[in-house]
């Protein structure tokens, strides 16, 4: 049993879209390469119904989100944890390494945590206009069964990622977190995103003020001709080169090296001129 959160919940659009921005930045710094990194529709399913889905073993790893009660859950798949090992021990990325079906090693562990401590730093982030929180890491867990974070017919709030990268074209992370752990934040999730979108459009305007201001360069390009080497080598003073323009145009004007729109050639105030008839 599952169903979608997005119309009750409309101020956790946000905070998802947040994560996955910062996701794909902190995944770069450990695949060496910059992944895509894309939000799947945010869901709340029975937490039965996820430790079914779940693989044994499995990469997981509960958190806090202080001060919020409960412990959330990370999940690293197969594909992401090949990738990620393959190039953290020097490999080559294109190369998919499938990971064997056994307990993580020592070593396995230590990087998938340090992995951990990223992601749940930048969903710290993410939930900051919400709510200052602290999230950390409390352990690891391969047994979904043991990990425990909700009762079997309790309802988990499932935030999905999907990532594409070299080496790994099916791969993702999931936040599980219990619904009942949202509960002091659920007034605010449940008012539209409106606030939230007043800075960017600040942002957008200030932007806009500021490229007004910028110098960029303007030219009207009389004609082209097209030589041969042979042709332009044996050029000399005095010789005509005929430009296919015509006394009323049309005269190309280019805006910052890219045709922008058609002019006609005149003189305006005594100077040479183009008015422009069209646009490109």
């Amino acid at each position: 049993l599952q169903w979608s959160v997005e119309g009750r919940l409309p101020g956790l659009k946000p905070v998802v879209d947040r994560f996955a921005r910062s996701l794909r930045t902190s995944l770069a710094t450990f695949l060496g390469q910059l992944p895509n990194v894309t939000a799947r529709p945010t869901q709340m399913m029975k937490y039965a119904s996820i430790v079914e889905r779940l693989g044994n073993p499995v990469s997981l790893q509960l958190f806090r989100m202080a001060p919020l009660r409960g412990q959330g859950m990370l999940m690293v798949p197969s594909p992401l944890i090949g990738a990620l090992l393959q190039t953290f021990f020097g490999g080559n990325p294109s190369q998919r390494t499938p990971v064997p079906t056994r307990e993580f090693s020592a070593i396995e562990v230590r990087v998938l945590e340090r992995l951990g401590s990223r992601i749940v730093q930048d969903l710290r982030e993410a939930w900051a206009p919400i709510q200052a929180l602290e999230c950390t890491l409390q352990r690891f867990e391969t047994n979904p069964r043991f990990a425990g974070i909700a009762s079997a017919q309790d309802p988990v709030l499932v935030i999905e990622l999907g990532i594409e990268c070299e080496g790994c074209d099916d791969g993702g992370i999931t936040i599980y977190i219990p619904n009942t752990t949202l509960d002091p934040l659920r007034a605010r999730l449940q008012v539209t995103s409106d606030a939230e979108q007043a800075p960017d459009a600040e942002w957008g305007e200030r932007l806009r003020a500021a490229l007004g201001e910028a110098p960029v360069e303007v030219c009207a390009e009389l004609g082209r001709h097209t030589m041969s080497m042979r042709d332009v080598l044996g050029l000399a003073v005095g010789d005509v080169l005929p430009l296919g323009t015509g006394r009323e145009g049309p005269v190309v004007v280019r805006v910052a090296g890219r045709a922008r729109f058609l002019a006609a050639p005149g003189v305006a105030s005594g100077n040479n001129a183009v008015r422009v008839t069209a646009t490109l």
